[in-house]
């Protein structure tokens, strides 16, 4: 087990965490998490994460020479990787991921014998007063980092807000030929954003009960759950999770590299996220900084996976006055030795000691905690002793 604090670009720093089967590295600008690796079956260690060309090197957007390339838009300029967005996303106002955060500690724990961080960051500004607390948190044995996030309305008024967790993934991960998975139902699809020079592939507005048949903008069906060869589509797709159960979860399987990735959270909690969301990215993205230029050739192939509250521009989620709520997930990285199980996920059980993935007869057993009772132990400790006075 190892954590400790590392240097990157022109002041931009990171802590480093690890157990001897995942690394991870989490920067402080915007709490971006930049690598999660494990090692594949060919001995390389796979980083699954995007961290698009265009990612910033800099302090931030607005003093970089090339800022308007970016759109000056610090979100932008520190794409890529996992983050966590509140209270939603917007450039006019300071986010989650468009500020830094501060490191206040960080250390070992008994009773599980994890790793842990403490970071916090927070809004003053006018209208949108609010405090956020983090711990991310390693175990060992486990390929897997638990994140807690506490919200806290610092306003005089009702808070409201559409937080999200987003996990961008990338080559060489991600490639033609991967499988997505998830316990979601009630898909639907929706159109590209104003601002985003795109194409869709799927046809926005119809409820469907299954991503292997998402109807297309132009008749049929295609699979959405199937990472095609670059279609030069942009797709924002968003699913239902089940409101019983252990958790909600959502699985990229690579079958060349025999490597899983997967994101769950807890669903029995007052605060659980109620959506998944697929932000399918095949080379679909025209504008800069995605393409070199607006309407130039997309550069960027993704996929985004992760949780919500709704869909973009919504404000589900509230926070009374000098209230908190607190919401966790877990994502885990790893590699399988069943050939097997190349074509995706019949169904998911929770055992002891952690999630079984089957298909028919074939499983990847996934060693993790999916009661998420070490990182609720270890951030209400954390979060009780950092209280604001």
């Amino acid at each position: 087990m190892d954590i400790r604090r590392l240097p990157l670009w022109e002041g931009r720093n990171a802590t480093y965490m690890s157990n001897d089967i995942i690394n991870v590295l989490i920067e402080d600008q915007g709490e971006v998490c930049l690598e999660l690796s494990n090692t594949c079956i060919t001995g390389a260690r796979v980083n699954p994460l995007s961290l698009p060309y265009f990612r910033g090197f800099g302090s931030g957007v607005l003093s970089d020479a090339n800022g308007e390339w970016y759109q000056m838009k610090q979100s932008l300029y520190q794409a890529g990787g996992s983050y966590f967005t509140f209270p939603y996303s917007s450039e006019d106002e300071i986010t989650s991921n468009n500020t830094y955060w501060t490191l206040r500690k960080y250390g070992t724990e008994e009773k599980y014998g994890g790793i842990w961080r403490l970071s916090e960051m927070k809004s003053r500004q006018e209208g949108n007063r609010y405090k956020l607390e983090k711990v991310d948190l390693v175990l060992p044995g486990q390929p897997v980092l638990y994140t807690a996030i506490r919200m806290t309305n610092l306003s005089e008024d009702v808070f409201y807000a559409s937080p999200s967790n987003t996990v961008m993934l990338g080559p060489p991960f991600l490639e033609s030929g991967c499988f997505i998975d998830t316990n979601a139902s009630s898909f639907s699809a929706y159109h590209k954003a104003l601002r985003e020079l795109a194409v869709n592939r799927f046809q926005s507005g119809p409820v469907f009960s299954e991503l292997k048949k998402s109807p297309l903008i132009n008749g049929g069906y295609a699979d959405a759950s199937y990472v095609p060869a670059p279609t030069g589509t942009y797709d924002y797709l968003i699913g239902k999770l089940p409101e019983r159960g252990r958790a909600g979860w959502i699985s990229v399987i690579n079958p060349r590299l025999q490597q899983l990735f997967i994101l769950f959270t807890p669903i029995e909690l007052l605060d659980s996220y109620p959506n998944m969301f697929l932000v399918e990215n095949y080379l679909g993205r025209m504008d800069s900084p995605w393409a070199l230029y607006d309407g130039a050739t997309s550069q960027v192939f993704s996929l985004s996976i992760g949780f919500n509250f709704g869909p973009k521009r919504t404000k589900n989620f509230i926070l009374e006055k000098g209230k908190s709520k607190t919401i966790y997930y877990a994502k885990a990285f790893l590699g399988y030795d069943n050939p097997r199980m190349n074509l995706g996920i019949y169904s998911l059980d929770f055992i002891d000691g952690g999630m079984l993935l089957k298909r028919t007869k074939s499983t990847i057993f996934v060693p993790s905690d999916h009661k998420f009772e070490a990182i609720m132990s270890v951030s209400k400790n954390l979060f009780q002793n950092d209280q604001e006075s």
